[in-house]
């Protein structure tokens, strides 16, 4: 909040951002990665299966056939274990240019976890808190909850609890239009349904989270994500804007359906206005570190108490007409902050998918199980929107079949 910090602790802040940048370009070179262990050469306690990954690998290419997915890039973690990956098909439909484990993907609404990791983080560092009205951080904020008390609270804005329609000024976040102008928007609403009781996803609305972050931490929001996240994980290849997607030499474009197939669109510059909402780029050699962090595998990054900050479900979803409500098994579905709880028959899953710009992306991680999934596509052919649950539904299966053969 404007004045609620003293200079010295805003000078370590803008000290700190100082930092964060040389961290940034040493972190990619400090350490070595660990290759992939290819089947044939595998070691002792090796968690692949190469029975089950032919298995996977074979639903994968029969679904790409079916739905004419031009490319898609496939990442399984168990017990913190690569016991799956796999690159398919090509980064354009007119391109005999291979996706590899570098190439960079747009996340869209993935990138809501993000954001509601760094709040998580802050929360768990004292730095605020889930019940701080927004007007404390953001005083150009003036929109009223439908509630009591008429405040609305971060908790609102991270859960899509704000009693706004559904979607409200989505448009101006598709017409790249600047935060500050579309606070003055949603400041002229009135909540349409009970504050902090209503679920109703947002992505203009979800956005003021930045202006919040920006000044809790005295830096931009995009330096903030370096300095808690990107660099700690060295996420190297990670980012979030238009111009850094335009220039990286190894990159998918999007596709969209036409009445010849799927075919690429250009790269665009919406939702990189609103980063939070669905404004960051990864490869999957990133992804794999963010799975594992999510996962609880960098617990010096993301705390124990920050993940369970970010997980808790706050919001039911139940009955809302989205497509993992429609997945086998289905029992029930919360928000927590920027993640999906949803509950199956035989998976507890932190979820969330995203879509933007010819992009989708799903990530998933079952807590008791210790088994993860990353999927980016360079296009929204239907199976994204059942890969995550036939991942699982396989694993089931056949882990099921598995034990009852040695009873």
């Amino acid at each position: 909040m404007k004045g609620f910090l003293s200079v010295p602790i805003r000078l370590t802040l803008w000290l700190a951002s100082i930092l964060s940048i040389v961290f940034v370009i040493n972190s990619c070179h400090r350490f070595d990665e660990k290759p992939f262990v290819t089947v044939g050469n595998l070691p002792e306690k090796s968690l692949i299966d190469t029975a089950f990954n032919r298995l996977f690998d074979q639903q994968i290419l029969e679904n790409i056939a079916i739905h004419e997915c031009p490319g898609m890039a496939v990442l399984v973690l168990k017990n913190n274990q690569v016991i799956f990956e796999k690159e398919y098909g090509t980064k354009s439909r007119y391109s005999d240019d291979m996706i590899d484990t570098s190439t960079i993907f747009r996340l869209g609404s993935v990138s809501k976890g993000f954001a509601g990791i760094l709040a998580a983080i802050l929360i768990d560092k004292n730095m605020m808190h889930l019940d701080d009205p927004v007007s404390m951080y953001v005083p150009e904020i003036t929109l009223k909850a439908k509630s009591k008390d008429k405040i609305l609270r971060i908790k609102h804005i991270l859960t899509h609890s704000s009693g706004l329609t559904q979607h409200a000024y989505s448009n101006l976040v598709d017409e790249n239009i600047d935060m500050e102008t579309i606070i003055s928007y949603l400041n002229k609403l009135v909540p349409r349904d009970s504050t902090g009781i209503a679920y109703a996803y947002q992505n203009a609305a979800f956005g003021i989270i930045e202006k919040v972050i920006e000044d809790v931490t005295g830096m931009e929001y995009a330096k903030a994500l370096d300095f808690y996240i990107f660099s700690p994980l060295r996420m190297c290849n990670t980012s979030c804007s238009f111009e850094d997607i335009t220039s990286a030499a190894n990159v998918c474009y999007g596709h969209k359906y036409s009445k010849y197939g799927f075919v690429p669109i250009d790269l665009s510059p919406h939702y990189y206005n609103v980063v939070s909402a669905g404004g960051i780029n990864a490869p999957l050699k990133d992804m794999h570190k963010w799975l594992s962090a999510m996962m609880g595998y960098y617990p010096h990054v993301i705390s124990p108490n920050a993940r369970d900050i970010a997980f808790n479900p706050y919001i039911s979803t139940s009955s809302d007409h989205k497509y993992f409500n429609r997945w086998p098994g289905f029992e029930s579905s919360h928000y927590g902050l920027g993640w999906r709880i949803v509950n199956t028959k035989n998976n507890q899953l932190v979820y969330h998918g995203g879509m933007v710009n010819g992009f989708r992306t799903e990530i998933a991680f079952d807590k008791e199980k210790d088994l993860g999934i990353v999927i980016l596509f360079n296009s929204v052919c239907n199976y994204s929107n059942y890969a995550v649950h036939k991942f699982y539904d396989l694993w089931n299966s056949y882990y099921k079949t598995e034990k009852e053969a040695y009873l």
